[in-house]
Parts: structure tokens; C-alpha cells; sequence
């Protein structure tokens, strides 16, 4: 299926939402675990960029979710109006997952909610002490609060059980794809925005903006993502000018102007690499969008249950590597959540037009499993040489036979004239 035959048999009134049989799926699921871990209960994190709580609430609370073994879970959140939202006749309208939602307070702390659930001596797996996740590799739980459950609760065992909680949520049920397939439906849109409006003598800024309208009009979100507008793009990171004022890039003929949409729906992440050049490509873009199309299609080819992820991206990295290219971001990660990231920053040593820069040291590929129907990735492959870089990609499912592209725009470079 094509994001062409998702607009047509669904469009933009297509709204997904999950249902309360997919709450019990994933309960089961993380049961399971608790029965592997020899665990009694699990305490799920909600801080960071993925607020993997939300797995167990199905809401974005930034809160903490608890999973007993036997019972029923509790949402715990920090902010009192977070918590009068659903009583209202607007939050009234939303089937709620868990009845049960606590404030914490320094008065009544998370460990008083652990005690009462029969914890206090149990073993509790953790979530959010560590991550592979690369915004939470330092977990998301704060020190004065895991402080004061060890104190509050010093004959409970803690297991730390990050890892395995994350390979059970990228694979994702048929309900979970749906919500990613239409978050790269909004994706797609935002592309098509961005290069209706891109040409000489518009303002990055007003670049991004036509795409966050596009995504948010369609009933999406998204984070601040890595942007650049130039001739060249040495830096990946949020654009200068929202910190340092001055006013974005005007772009010149010439310019590429490169973004990584983090578009969300439902919670649920797609991922575009919007790629614009104004005006025909110059020999060193030319041939780098060459060589990423050339890595996406080399995944695209591989893709299938069954490979192993050090496999995948061994296949999408071998393009740049025989092109005498380096890569800045990954060239694959996982989606929904961003969990395993192929390695980054290889090849830079190869590079003659970046000497006397300070070089990032490589970041090798965290993690391996089996790849199954189900996982979604994001595809990014990016090549460098010196200075210049093209990224492009979109997101991509495994199905049981293969993969299933969902989005078009972002795939190639776009040339706009100039």
C-alpha cells in the first residue's frame, strides 16, 4: 500500500484512534514480561521525549504509569491541571484506559502509591533508569525522586528493565499501524507544503512554518527537529536563529534546505527527511542524492522479517562507504519509539575538507534484535562529503512478506526552480 492509496480509500477525515482491546493486548503483553522477570509489578516512566508511559495510559501526561502483576494500574501525574482534564465536557468525550489517576505530591509520593499496591517488598521492574533511546540514554526518572523511593521503600527490589519493555513496543499491532500510517499521511502533506513554498527569497522560518500549519491543521504534532538552509550543511541540530535571534537564512538559489519532521499522531511517530534544492544540483549534491537514494533502495530491497537489524543497516550503509562518504545522523532507526539507531558519524576521518575541524567521535549501533511484521522504521540515509550533506527518507513497515513504504515526497531530493 502506497500513502497515495492511503489518502484514497481513508483521506484527511481519517482519524484512527485505539481501542480498549488494544489496552489489554499490550497489558497482556507487558505481563508476560512481568512473568519472564519474575516481577511483581512495573513502573513506567513518562519523561523524555517518548513519554513511554503512555504505553500503559494511552495519554501524554508526563506522568508515571503502575502495572501491577495482579490488579489494576494506576496513572500517577504531577500537575494538577493535567489531572482536571478529564472532567470536563471535552476530556468527558475520551475513553480513558486506566479509571484510576493519582496526583503525586511531596505528601503523596510515588513509593506511597508502590506500598499501597502491596510493593513495598515485591520486585518492581523500572523503566526509565536507562534507555537506548538517544534523547534518554541517561533514563528520565529524576534523582530526588528515585532517591526517595529507595528510601521510602528500602525492602523493595528494583530491576531495571528498559531494554526488554522497549523491544515489546516496537512491535506494533495492526490498530498501532494504523495510527503511524496516518501520522506519515500528515507527514506527507507537510512535505508537499514545504516545497509548494520553497524559492529564492523566502525565509526558512516561513519554510517550517508552512509545514508545522500542515501538520498540526491535520490534526498532528510535532517536536522542533534538525533544520539547515544553505550551500552547505556541516551543522544537524535545531537552526541557529531560534536561539540566537537574527532571523533565519533568506534562501538564495543554490541553497538546499534539509529538515527531519518528527511528525506525531496519537502519540505514535512517523519520520520525513525533506530534502529542497532551489535550482539545478550542483556535481557534489547530485551526486550525494545519488548515493542516499541508492541506500534507501538497498533497504527497501532487504527489508523482510526475519533480518536482523546489524543486517539492515550493514545493507544501507554500504552505499556511502563505497562512495567514499561519511554520514552524520543514522542511516535507520526504529519509530515509535526512537529506539535503535544505526551508528553515526562514520567516515569522517576519509573527509580532506574537514580538516582542522574537531571530528564527533563515532557512535557504533546500539542494540540487535530479529526484525518482525509489525516494527516500523524511519529510513534517513544521509551522505556526506566535506561540508555537504543530502538526507532523505520516510517511513517504512515490515509486513509478513516485506515492507510497506508510507511515504514518497521525502525519498529523493526535490529540485525547485530557482
Amino acid at each position: 500500500m502506497s500513502v497515495q492509496t492511503v489518502e484514497e480509500n481513508r483521506g484527511a477525515d481519517w482519524f484512527p484512534t485505539l481501542t480498549l482491546a488494544e489496552r489489554d493486548r499490550r497489558y497482556a503483553r507487558l505481563r508476560a514480561l512481568m512473568d519472564e522477570q519474575g516481577l511483581d509489578g512495573l513502573l513506567v516512566s513518562g519523561g523524555g521525549r517518548d513519554q513511554l508511559d503512555r504505553y500503559v495510559t494511552n495519554e501524554g501526561t508526563r506522568g508515571y504509569a503502575l502495572l501491577p502483576r495482579e490488579g489494576e494500574p494506576v496513572s500517577m501525574i504531577r500537575s494538577g491541571n493535567t489531572a482536571l482534564g478529564r472532567y470536563d465536557v471535552v476530556g468527558e468525550g475520551f475513553e480513558r484506559w486506566v479509571a484510576d489517576e493519582r496526583l503525586v505530591t511531596r505528601e503523596a509520593p510515588l513509593s506511597s502509591v508502590l506500598a499501597e499496591k502491596g510493593l513495598a517488598t515485591g520486585r518492581v521492574g523500572v523503566v526509565g533508569l536507562s534507555s537506548r533511546a538517544p534523547a534518554s540514554m541517561a533514563g528520565t526518572i529524576p534523582y530526588n525522586t528515585w532517591a526517595r523511593i529507595l528510601a521510602d521503600l528500602p525492602g523493595a527490589t528494583f530491576l531495571d528493565v528498559a531494554g526488554d519493555f522497549e523491544k515489546v513496543m516496537v512491535v506494533h499491532s495492526a490498530e498501532e499501524l494504523d495510527m503511524i500510517r496516518k501520522s506519515a499521511q500528515i507527514g506527507e502533506r507537510a512535505c508537499a507544503a514545504m516545497i509548494a513554498a520553497a524559492g529564492v527569497g523566502v525565509r526558512e522560518s516561513e519554510l517550517v512554518a508552512t509545514g508545522m500549519r500542515e501538520i498540526f491543521a491535520g490534526g498532528g504534532m510535532t517536536f522542533p527537529g534538525p533544520e539547515r538552509c544553505g550551500p552547505e550543511r556541516l551543522g544537524w541540530s535545531g537552526a541557529d536563529w531560534l536561539w540566537m535571534g537574527g532571523g533565519s537564512r533568506v534562501m538564495e538559489k543554490g541553497d538546499t534546505f534539509g529538515a527531519e519532521l518528527f511528525t506525531f499522531y496519537g502519540g505514535f511517530e512517523s519520520q520525513q527527511q525533506i530534502d529542497i534544492a532551489l535550482g539545478e544540483l550542483d556535481e557534489d549534491h547530485r551526486f550525494l542524492d545519488e548515493v542516499a537514494v541508492a541506500s534507501y533502495r538497498a533497504g527497501l530491497a532487504a527489508l523482510r522479517p526475519g533480518l536482523t537489524f546489524a543486517e539492515l543497516c550493514e545493507v544501507m550503509e554500504a552505499p556511502l562507504r563505497e562512495a567514499d562518504c561519511w554520514n552524520m545522523g543514522p542511516v535507520v532507526q526504529t519509530v515509535s519509539p526512537v529506539i535503535f539507531n544505526s551508528a553515526t558519524h562514520v567516515g569522517l576521518d576519509s573527509q580532506p575538507g574537514l580538516a582542522g575541524i574537531p571530528h564527533p567521535p563515532t557512535t557504533p549501533r546500539d542494540g540487535d534484535f530479529v526484525i518482525e511484521p509489525g516494527v516500523a522504521f524511519a529510513f534517513e540515509p544521509n551522505a556526506c562529503r566535506d561540508k555537504k550533506r543530502v538526507c532523505v527518507g520516510g517511513t517504512v513497515i515490515v509486513t509478513e512478506d516485506g515492507c510497506e513504504e508510507l511515504n514518497t515526497l521525502s525519498n529523493a531530493m526535490n529540485v525547485v526552480p530557482a
